[in-house]
């Protein structure tokens, strides 16, 4: 396991090195800052449209993150050769595969934390928060963080600690204000799980496959498991009986990549316990993660990398 966890810190330190996520990150940022303008379109719902605009943005960039980052760092460590000077080590090609799946999942994570603290930031301006305390915790922010980066050795490591300390930022402010922050946390943590499910899903694919039909293959697996429940329930009378059940058959084994976008009331308390929903989705992603992991890491014990 030490092998896998320094594979997959290694990881982490090449996809922050990568400007594609940069690119993305700055896009996202755009994307939740403009959600207040839109929200100024609608004239009840503006704190709905920041809410369900912004994590609705959340969450597919970070699944865009998830798709980049797994159907390209296992391929790069076979097209640059690097494989061949790890694999000799006392090092698993298992564990190789699972370091890289914890390296993707850590720097997604970074992302969320990350966008996870602007949505709070932005949804306490929408809520009205206090003017002096909406200039001066960033400021704070900004320079604590920036005082850490300069001091630190391994600056790329200390980019989780960052991403938790904007989040919890953050969180204070939107708390100063009658918004709603246990839904909007709880959102974040369904985001997270999207993930890591859709991480293995991007390794196992990636253990037998290119860069591009990975990616290709992830993608329609997701946008199919976004429509798991609707295939599961599916009665419609224009297609025939075996349609039907093949669909109702394929919802059962695909992920459900559903569960992870709930309406909001599933989160705030008004139809059932949020902890529990939020529990067992996150207990059913890792469990299919792992599954998935297992059959990714006998595929590439079984493959021909010469």
């Amino acid at each position: 396991m030490d092998r896998s966890l320094a594979i997959a810190l290694n990881t982490f330190r090449e996809a922050v090195r990568d400007r594609v996520l940069y690119g993305v990150l700055g896009l996202a940022v755009a994307v939740l800052a403009f959600t207040l303008a839109l929200a100024e379109l609608s004239v009840e719902e503006q704190r709905r449209v920041v809410l369900d605009v912004g994590l609705a943005s959340i969450s597919l960039f970070s699944v865009v993150i998830a798709v980049f980052l797994g159907s390209s760092l296992l391929y790069k460590e076979i097209d640059r050769k690097t494989l061949y000077v790890i694999l000799p080590k006392p090092v698993r090609r298992y564990e190789l595969l699972v370091g890289k799946f914890l390296g993707i999942t850590l720097t997604a994570g970074v992302f969320v934390g990350l966008m996870g603290a602007v949505q709070l930031y932005v949804t306490a301006i929408q809520a009205g928060a206090a003017t002096w305390l909406l200039i001066s915790a960033p400021l704070l922010l900004g320079l604590v963080l920036g005082a850490a980066f300069y001091r630190a050795s391994d600056r790329t490591s200390l980019a989780p600690a960052m991403s938790m300390v904007a989040l919890a930022t953050m969180t204070g402010v939107c708390a100063t204000t009658d918004a709603a922050v246990e839904p909007i946390l709880l959102a974040l943590v369904l985001v997270l799980g999207e993930v890591v499910l859709l991480a293995a899903v991007a390794m196992l694919f990636g253990s037998f496959s290119t860069p591009f039909l990975t990616g290709a293959f992830t993608i329609g697996v997701w946008l199919l498991g976004r429509s798991a429940d609707s295939m599961a329930t599916m009665r419609s009378r224009v297609l025939s009986e075996a349609v039907r059940t093949f669909l109702h058959g394929l919802a059962w084994v695909i992920p459900n990549f559903h569960l992870f976008v709930p309406n909001m009331h599933a989160l705030d308390g008004a139809t059932g316990s949020p902890g529990v929903y939020v529990g067992q989705s996150l207990a059913y992603a890792i469990a299919y993660a792992v599954a998935l992991l297992v059959i990714a890491s006998a595929v590439f014990e079984r493959r021909d990398l010469a």
